[in-house]
């Protein structure tokens, strides 16, 4: 079955058998980790309980020593953690429940395990703190009231605790000792499914492989073994067909091929014995003409090529048997007009050599007339490229005019700009200088204010000597302001002279730009009317351009064909030479070929 699919399905089903055994290895190896997940997960869980069993019991024995230690000291700092004791067995113990509430036999201990902290805590140690804070009240801290009675029921009560602790963890010992055993049996299944899976992956693997290169070069194998043979002459030689897939389909086609050429050489001999008889018939009479006899007949025909040609043979021979009976009665005219053609020859031969003189001597006016032609036209070509780079250049300046204007145009409008900023700067700056002429009165007011207030100041006497110093201060500042004004005032008077010379400046500047885009327009206007003239001599250029490329090609065309016509009397010469050389060969040609047709045997 294997045998009969197709290429692709056999490719396909061996790849998919591959990928479905790694795919059923990857399953097996994803469950048994997942179970193998499962069992380190239960080992925790176990650790968790045993370790909340332990803070339990470690809780119950701090309990108990804390109570001992009350009692002999009853110092009470060492019962304060008996509280914080007592809630976090409690804490334990319920988180231990919560961890063990999928075994009942857990459960049952430790829902027992409650009761018993409770009565001991309550039975136990809170009566025994009490009986020591009693003491310590009425006795003092150095007297002991523990009773043996007392110890041995805290004893009792505390060993029946530990030994229900340590029930429970025994019994989640036990439960660890079972779940790490299988932990440790899924793993080694683990290393055995990958390590046996993979080895059986890979023989599996290699069996397909194996499979498919037998199906796909078995038959390949043996078709080359058939070309081989066919290849050696072995015609008979066919492939096996060892399947139906797509190879099994070609060997079949390959031995009817086979089968067809055989067919057809075994043809191709018969049909080649059947020419060779009909060649070798041809061939008989072909000879007998050779040596000069015509009297055979031709009996091969039919609608093949061997059988036309017979029909041709036949036909020939009888067109040259009549070929040569009028051969040799037109013998004797050809020798007549011969005599007569070498006369006529000769004339024309004259004739022909003086026609050939003249062709020269017109041949080389012609080539001289040609070549001032050319000379001209290049010419012409030059003055046409220097006109039309004229153009350009003129173009190309008239644009650079026209951007240097917008330009200068620019400078003017950023000229009257900074004219109006710096007018705008004079105004301010004359603004600036009534300001200062008003600071410089209420100075000079002040100075004169403060001579009063010392005046005042000195008929006060003592009472205004600290008027005094304020009047003196307020002078000096009044003096400083007025310096400083007068300052101001000269800076603003150099500043204004300097703003009045550069609006001057900028004057002239502006007129200057004015006149230079004046002048730049003059001179635009007069390259456009130079690019006009030189635009309007570009097409008389093209006119005489092209006339003398007609005259040029004229020229040419009358050289070439005085070349030809040169060329076409000397051969005219030499054909007319030929032409006697031929006639007398021709004379003598005549008689051997009166002579040459007499050896033939024609029938009458």
């Amino acid at each position: 079955m294997f045998q009969h699919l197709r290429i692709k399905s056999k490719i396909t089903l061996g790849l998919g058998a591959i990928v479905a055994i790694f795919l059923l290895l990857l399953a097996l190896a994803y469950n048994n980790l997942s179970r193998l997940s499962t069992a380190n997960e239960w080992d925790r869980h176990t650790l968790e309980v045993l370790l909340e069993t332990n803070h339990i019991s470690t809780s119950t024995l701090q309990i108990q020593a804390a109570t001992r230690g009350f009692m002999l000291t009853g110092n009470e700092l060492i019962i304060v953690p008996i509280q914080e004791e007592e809630a976090e067995a409690r804490a334990h113990l319920a988180r231990s429940r919560a961890l063990t509430v999928d075994n009942p036999h857990q459960q049952e201990r430790l829902g027992r395990l409650g009761p018993m902290l409770d009565h001991w805590i309550s039975n136990v140690i809170n009566p025994l703190i009490e009986k020591r804070r009693e003491v310590n009240r009425s006795l003092g801290v150095s007297q002991q009231v523990a009773s043996a009675n007392d110890v041995l029921n805290g004893t009792r009560a505390v060993a029946d605790i530990r030994k229900l602790i340590d029930e429970i963890a025994k019994e989640e010992t036990r439960l660890l000792a079972v779940r790490s055993k299988a932990s440790t049996e899924l793993q080694q299944t683990m290393f055995l499914l990958l390590g046996g899976g993979g080895l059986v992956c890979l023989l599996l693997a290699a069996i397909i492989g194996a499979l498919l290169t037998n199906a796909l070069l078995g038959p390949l194998n043996s078709l080359t073994r058939a070309v081989g043979r066919i290849a050696r002459g072995d015609q008979a030689a066919r492939a096996e067909v060892a399947s139906n897939d797509e190879m099994g389909k070609v060997t079949v086609e390959f031995n009817r091929m086979a089968q067809a050429i055989q067919d057809s050489q075994a043809k191709e001999l018969a049909a080649t014995n059947e020419l060779r008889a009909k060649v070798d018939a041809l061939l008989d009479v072909v000879s007998k003409a050779a040596s000069g006899d015509l009297t055979g007949s031709v009996a091969v025909g039919g609608v093949d090529a061997i059988g036309r040609l017979g029909d041709g043979l036949g036909t020939m021979f009888d067109n040259l048997r009549r070929l040569l009976n009028n051969v040799q009665k037109a013998g004797i005219q050809v020798t007549t007009s011969a005599t007569e053609i070498a006369a006529s020859a000769r004339q024309q031969e004259a004739t022909g050599i003086e026609q050939a003189q003249t062709s020269v001597e017109v041949l080389s006016t012609t080539k001289e007339i040609s070549a001032n032609t050319a000379q001209l036209l290049r010419t012409m070509e030059d003055a046409t490229a220097v006109a039309d780079y004229t153009t350009s250049a003129t173009a190309e300046a008239q644009n650079n005019l026209k951007r240097m204007d917008l330009t200068m145009q620019h400078m003017v409008s950023a000229t009257d700009s900074i004219n109006a900023k710096l007018a705008a700067l004079s105004e301010k700056a004359s603004n600036i200088n009534s300001v200062l002429i008003t600071i410089t009165k209420v100075a000079d007011q002040t100075n004169i204010l403060s001579l009063n207030a010392a005046i005042e100041a000195e008929k006060a006497g003592d009472a205004g000597r600290g008027f005094s110093v304020v009047a003196t201060e307020i002078r000096r500042l009044s003096d400083q302001t007025s310096v400083s004004a007068w300052d101001i005032d000269q800076m603003l008077k150099e500043m204004q002279s300097a703003v009045a010379a550069s609006v001057m400046g900028m004057d002239k500047f502006s007129e200057e730009v004015r006149r230079s885009v004046g002048e730049v327009r003059q001179v635009s206007n007069q390259l456009s009317s130079v690019m006009d003239q030189v635009q309007k001599l570009a097409p008389q250029f093209d006119l005489v351009l092209q006339g003398m490329q007609s005259q040029a090609v004229g020229a040419s065309q009358i050289s070439d064909t005085m070349m030809q016509l040169n060329d076409a009397t000397q051969q005219t010469v030499e054909s007319l030479k030929a032409t006697s050389e031929a006639v007398y060969q021709l004379q003598y040609a005549a008689s051997d070929l009166q002579s040459s047709v007499a050896t033939f045997a024609v029938n009458s």
